[in-house]
């Protein structure tokens, strides 16, 4: 009788690697339009994000297109960010893990680890540059993650299961505890500190000052001692301040009174539609009796982002992510020093520790719990 023939144990994360070099490519498309509001299918080939010049395939080979290249378009000889090559490289690597750190898995289930890696991706460079949570995406994250559980319910290290049927409950439960986890720190973190007020007893006054350099942002100065930087207020599109008891004055012509609704891209007068965009007047100024500023403490991105890691891991991955994002977090601010009196994404965080879980990370969990009940 024939031998049965085997592939090698090289050959499969070999050709998850490739194929998830190719999804890369890809990401780095959906990662670049979808925060810009374009289209992911027109056009269907890459260009230029400078010059806007479509892109031929021999140039568009994942990893060795960016280095063959030196890191710069064909086109223009314009510098392009390292971002595409790590984001290929990065998916290469993490798809081919897949295979070589669940070799057991059925192919369903390796397919389903593999989409929600894919999702996390995005989610994390998307989140990182752009402080925006799609919940399309974590949506998509999340259904990877229960189908992951039913097809291969070692990957949920519970001892409470042992069907599919578990794995599917058990993941659900991780999505919905760390779903609702997340929701109630952010709704009691904006309690104690979504809100800040500052009265004056007399009208002071207050004026905008532009950035001095690409280093800098915005600001409010008021009282001429006291400053508040846009990333300070302004962490999400939503959040806003209010300026009451004074005056405004727009490039020292207008003059308005009353109450003031400041926004990252521009001034409302309250109480009517009159709306001046900042990137339309030269100067803003004038005059307060106090100044309320409302944002959110925590972004509502976040607990869908924890849904997506519950359905991966259940509660133990909840739980893991959650120490060790905050660690990766306080480390990745402290190097960088962007967390000094600046709001950080968490959820790039969150996502590195579920992807840590994922791919031998749950095992040193255990250890560790091992060696304390010891």
């Amino acid at each position: 009788m024939p031998a049965e023939f085997s592939l090698p144990s090289w050959a499969l994360p070999l050709l998850f690697g490739a194929l998830g070099a190719c999804i890369g490519s890809f990401l780095n498309v959906v990662i670049y339009r979808v925060p810009r509001g374009l289209s992911v299918n027109e056009p269907r080939r890459s260009f230029c994000p400078t010059c806007k010049q479509l892109i031929p395939w021999y140039n568009n080979i994942p990893i060795f297109s960016w280095l063959i290249l030196c890191g710069k378009s064909a086109c223009c000889h314009t510098k392009i960010t390292f971002r595409y090559c790590f984001v290929e490289l990065a998916c290469a690597l993490l798809c081919a893990s897949v295979a070589y750190h669940h070799p057991l898995a059925p192919l369903p289930a390796q397919l389903a680890l593999v989409l929600w890696l894919v999702m996390a991706i995005v989610v994390i460079f998307i989140d990182a540059e752009h402080m925006l949570v799609y919940r399309s995406q974590t949506i998509i994250g999340t259904m990877a993650g229960l189908i992951a559980g039913a097809f291969y319910p070692l990957i949920i290290p519970l001892e409470e299961i042992s069907t599919w049927t578990d794995a599917l409950y058990y993941s659900g439960l991780g999505a919905a505890s760390g779903f609702m986890l997340m929701w109630l720190t952010a709704w009691l973190g904006k309690l104690a500190f979504g809100s800040w007020k500052k009265d004056y007893t007399t009208p002071v006054p207050w004026t905008l000052e532009e950035a001095q350099d690409e280093n800098d942002e915005m600001k409010i100065i008021i009282d001429n001692n006291t400053s508040h930087g846009w990333s300070e207020l302004f962490y999400r599109d939503s959040d806003k301040a209010h300026l009451c008891g004074g005056e405004l004055i727009i490039d020292d012509t207008l003059r308005l009174t009353g109450d003031f609704t400041l926004y990252v891209d521009k001034i409302q007068v309250q109480g009517t539609d009159k709306v001046f965009l900042l990137a339309d007047i030269r100067s803003a100024h004038g005059t307060l009796c106090s100044i309320q500023a409302n944002r959110e403490a925590m972004g509502s991105g976040d607990a869908w982002i924890m849904m997506m890691i519950g359905a991966i891991g259940s509660w133990p991955c909840v739980i893991f992510s959650l120490f060790t994002g905050a660690i990766l977090g306080l480390i990745y601010a402290v190097l960088t020093r962007i967390g000094f009196g600046k709001n950080i994404p968490f959820g790039p965080a969150l996502l590195t520790a579920a992807i840590i879980w994922l791919l031998g990370g749950s095992q040193l969990w255990d250890a560790y719990l091992r060696f304390l009940s010891e």
